[in-house]
């Protein structure tokens, strides 16, 4: 049966708790050995690590690291799906994933940093496994950088941001009956998540490219693109070590690491190699190193000091916008998930060559 957007927005509204962070100022370390990779959460094949944000946020924001147990040929495909987030940004750091989002297939190694945003319809159905065990594949090295040529195959592995913790999982084709064709549509549906838009920001990109960071000469940073395309939710960068020759070729100017006009809102520092020391509480310096990730209030959070050699750290600011969102309740969690592909007001078989954008029948 068709449904209208109209029928599906007022059947399924979103009704649960306003989004709110803790009282008081807010300074959680979650250092590596604290979690592990927790096997078949989600998806069997896959290994889920908590990186402490959702218990620093009580539940605005859940942040993790993911990582294959097994390979496409032995677990399969994920199935064309949606998670019905307000944001959902995905940087892999480990190996090859290969997605289709919204019938355009992309590639998704290091280097790359996506916004896929609530509601975008995706299909990975190619990624790779390459360790010898489960205990070392918990020690896969990871990269926000592209693999140099002649690296070793490493498994698939990703951080993920989604916003709030809380969202509902909508299946559109189960992982057995996806076709050609619905690897290559063009989806429709009632529930992106406004203000939002898909993007993918490559290493070759121009916009890409490292700069000087703002007052710090010895760092620079390069912008992940996501502020516009959360609908300015969360902003992302990646800190280095400035090089010899700070900015790389056509990078001009400086980055500031945080949005203008911004106030209130929340950073997280996830260490992905290296070190580096920031202000605790009371002024003491806390070391931070490879695998701790530090959630802290917006004016507590300092540029990251003392840096290591080889440091590469991923800043995620959240905006305090976030705390004007509400959660699903799991009574609308389960309705929407029971829809499935009801959820569909329009499909469109992709030509062969189409370059639109993703979530061009939605214009977002």
């Amino acid at each position: 049966m068709a449904l209208n957007d109209d029928t599906l927005l007022a059947e399924v509204p979103i009704t649960g708790r306003q989004l709110a962070l803790p009282p008081g100022p807010i300074f959680h370390l979650h250092r590596a050995a604290q979690s592990d990779h927790e096997i078949g959460e989600f998806r069997a094949w896959a290994g889920y690590k908590t990186l402490g944000v959702d218990e620093a946020t009580a539940g605005l924001a859940h942040f993790q690291h993911v990582v294959s147990f097994a390979g496409t040929q032995a677990a399969g495909r994920t199935g064309v799906h949606a998670h019905l987030a307000q944001v959902h940004i995905v940087i892999p750091t480990s190996g090859r994933g290969v997605f289709s989002y919204d019938g355009v297939t992309t590639e998704a190694v290091p280097g790359v940093v996506i916004h896929q945003h609530g509601g975008t319809i995706h299909d990975q159905f190619d990624y790779s496994y390459a360790a010898a065990s489960d205990a070392e594949n918990r020690l896969t090295p990871q990269s926000l950088e592209p693999p140099p040529p002649g690296a070793p195959p490493r498994s698939f592995g990703f951080l993920e941001l989604f916003i709030p913790q809380t969202f509902a999982n909508v299946e559109i084709v189960p992982p057995t009956e996806v076709t050609p064709g619905d690897q290559r549509s063009a989806w429709d549906h009632p529930y992106h998540a406004a203000g939002a838009s898909f993007s993918l920001q490559a290493p070759g990109d121009p916009e890409a490219a490292y700069r000087p960071v703002s007052g710090r000469p010895d760092l620079e940073a390069r912008d992940g693109g996501t502020w516009e395309s959360s609908g300015r939710l969360a902003a992302t960068w990646i800190v280095r070590p400035a090089t010899p020759a700070p900015g790389a070729a056509g990078a001009a100017g400086v980055v500031d690491l945080t949005p203008a006009g911004e106030a209130g809102g929340l950073v997280i520092l996830y260490m992905v190699a290296g070190s580096a020391s920031v202000t605790g509480p009371g002024g003491a310096p806390v070391r931070l190193q490879a695998g701790d990730c530090l959630t802290v209030s917006q004016d507590l959070a300092g540029d990251p000091m003392e840096p290591s050699a080889d440091m590469s750290l991923l800043k995620v600011f959240i905006s305090s916008r976030a705390q004007a969102l509400r959660e699903r309740t799991p009574e609308e969690i389960a309705r929407l998930e029971a829809l499935g592909p009801a959820i569909i007001t329009r499909r469109e078989l992709r030509p062969q060559g189409d370059a639109r954008p993703v979530n061009v029948l939605h214009g977002g």
